[in-house]
């Protein structure tokens, strides 16, 4: 039995279609929507659905609410217009579009007729080959209309907070004010289902006047949160306004003075009160976050070098972070954030060779840094992807999975956190699941480095056997950094696979030109690289066709 809803057939058998044209879905999104179409008679529990579509394995609640997403974007829904999936808040699902049933033999004769003839097609690819033309002599502007530049309508409950401004006549307090920010930020995502721009994104407008309706329309969003820090001595003040993007009409403002021991509880105290204002549940915090530190000195140490990695634009800044953090946690090692910092100073230096910071043992330095973190603060979703992530590269995928899944429960805005999962999933061999993660920390962040999540999704989709998307979006990631070894000899893996093998040795020669290495073979990547999973011996395949070396 198939379904027919507006434009779109679904049949169980064959998949989506919308006006005849595929519509491609990840393996639990299409058991999700054939579900929630089978029992679109009645509201479908969370749990419910958790146990049919996971068989009752224990997976977070951000796990499926990633796929409801994912449902949803196939079908031109969202959160906000609800057309096709109904959220029904503290019970489940529904499917509520009118719905009609279809047999075999409707349903294939529906599906042919709506289908463009082969000589229909013609003119459409004449055209779709004239846009690739025009499009490499113009430079590749067209990059930039990609999922970071159109985020869609704004849901309900979506907050970018703008990086607060500094009024202290002293720049060397800036990272007081970028500190308090980025706490605010995690505080935030403790309102339930609440969607927050990452901080990275953020700061992205700092320099750049923008008009409040402008950043909420390019980012998204329905609400800007904005605001100004004033330190002196051990003397705070604080100033916050909440602003409808939409309307550009303030909702809540307040101002807060207060001693510097006691600056946590503002952070509090705004969240609660937007929370308030928006009438939104508030979860729980854990109270250890809320108390000042045993030393103020440690404290700012700890400040200072994680404002140092909000956007690390040199080796120099990881070594002053390292030597700041090392600092914090010698005259107090019970900050969490700062050994949270020092996981991510190690992995960076696992991942590439920094002067006075990378060692042998880089790696496990960074998750033993981060199990640190977390025995100190278990509520710090930090902590916990970095400990997925150390997990992972270690061949421990459960437990690398389990702690992803933490991390994006204790912050479901955190884009990290999404990254580890996207991670977790191709190091257990299962890359299509490993996409809709990519693509929503993309979503979460899209306006720094996405190169970053754009080559990783390019390696999912290479491992899945997507060859053409791995193409599109490992262009994109090169577009952003064309100097990243790993998108480039990503690419040249696709394209040989693809048939492409004079472009595929040219990806490869510019590998070969950014590498570390005098020559870089196959079994030095395989090396590497086996901790992404047994499907990158197809990575390794196409590079093989593209001329690497085998030893």
């Amino acid at each position: 039995m198939s379904y027919r809803f507006d434009s779109f057939l679904f049949d169980p058998k064959r998949g989506l279609f919308d006006a005849g044209t595929p519509v491609p879905l990840e393996p639990q999104v299409f058991d999700l929507l054939s579900y929630l179409l089978e029992n679109r008679d009645r509201v479908v529990t969370r749990d419910e659905l958790i146990d049919r579509i996971w068989d009752g394995r224990i997976v977070s609640e951000a796990a499926l609410s990633t796929q409801i997403r994912a449902v949803r974007r196939a079908l031109g829904d969202d959160r906000t217009q609800q057309k096709y999936v109904r959220t029904h808040p503290k019970r489940g699902f529904q499917f509520v579009a009118e719905v009609a049933h279809l047999d075999d033999v409707e349903c294939e004769s529906a599906t042919r007729q709506s289908r463009p003839s082969r000589r229909k097609r013609v003119i459409p690819m004449a055209f779709v080959a004239l846009a690739v033309v025009l499009a490499t002599v113009i430079g590749g502007w067209w990059m930039e209309r990609d999922e970071a530049a159109d985020p869609g309508p704004a849901p309900k409950l979506s907050i970018a907070v703008m990086p607060f401004e500094n009024l202290s006549g002293d720049a060397d307090q800036d990272y007081f004010a970028d500190a308090f920010t980025e706490d605010l930020i995690t505080d935030l995502s403790r309102i339930r289902d609440a969607f927050v721009i990452a901080r990275r994104t953020s700061f992205t407008y700092r320099e750049k006047p923008t008009d409040t309706k402008t950043v909420a329309a390019e980012l998204g969003v329905r609400y800007v949160l904005e605001g100004s820090v004033r330190r002196s001595g051990n003397e705070v003040r604080i100033n916050a306004q909440l602003i409808d993007g939409q309307t550009n009409s303030h909702i809540w403002s307040d101002r807060f003075d207060r001693q510097l021991t006691d600056v946590f509880s503002v952070q509090s105290d705004v969240t609660g009160q937007i929370a308030s204002v928006l009438k939104a549940e508030l979860r729980e915090a854990d109270r250890r976050r809320q108390g000042p530190p045993e030393s103020l000195e440690a404290w700012d140490y700890a400040l200072q070098g994680n404002v140092l990695l909000f956007n690390p634009r040199s080796l120099k800044d990881f070594q002053d972070a390292k030597v700041l953090l090392e600092k914090a946690v010698t005259l107090d090692p019970k900050i969490a954030s700062a050994w949270s910092g020092l996981a991510f100073v190690h992995f960076a230096a696992s991942t590439r060779p920094i002067p006075g910071v990378s060692v042998p043992d880089s790696k496990n330095l960074s998750l033993e840094a981060a199990q640190r973190s977390v025995s100190l603060d278990p509520k710090n979703a930090e902590g916990h992807w970095m400990i997925g992530v150390g997990y992972a590269r270690n061949g421990q995928t459960e437990l690398a999975w389990a702690s992803c899944q933490t991390a994006m429960e204790l912050n479901p805005n955190n884009d990290c956190a999404y990254v580890c999962a996207g991670l977790t999933k191709m190091a257990m061999g299962r890359p299509a699941e490993a996409l809709p993660h990519f693509q929503h920390s993309l979503r979460l962040n899209p306006r720094f480095r996405p190169f970053t999540k754009y080559k990783y999704m390019g390696l999912a989709y290479l491992q899945s056997g997507q060859d053409a998307e791995a193409i599109t979006v490992l262009n994109r990631a090169l577009a952003g950094s064309p100097n990243d070894p790993f998108a480039n000899f990503t690419l040249s893996s696709a394209l040989a696979l693809s048939g492409r093998i004079d472009e595929a040795r040219a990806a490869l020669r510019r590998f070969n030109a950014l590498s570390d290495d005098k020559t870089t073979t196959i079994a030095m990547l395989r090396t590497r690289l086996s901790w992404m999973g047994p499907r990158i011996d197809r990575v390794l395949k196409g590079l093989r066709l593209a001329g690497m070396p085998e030893e």
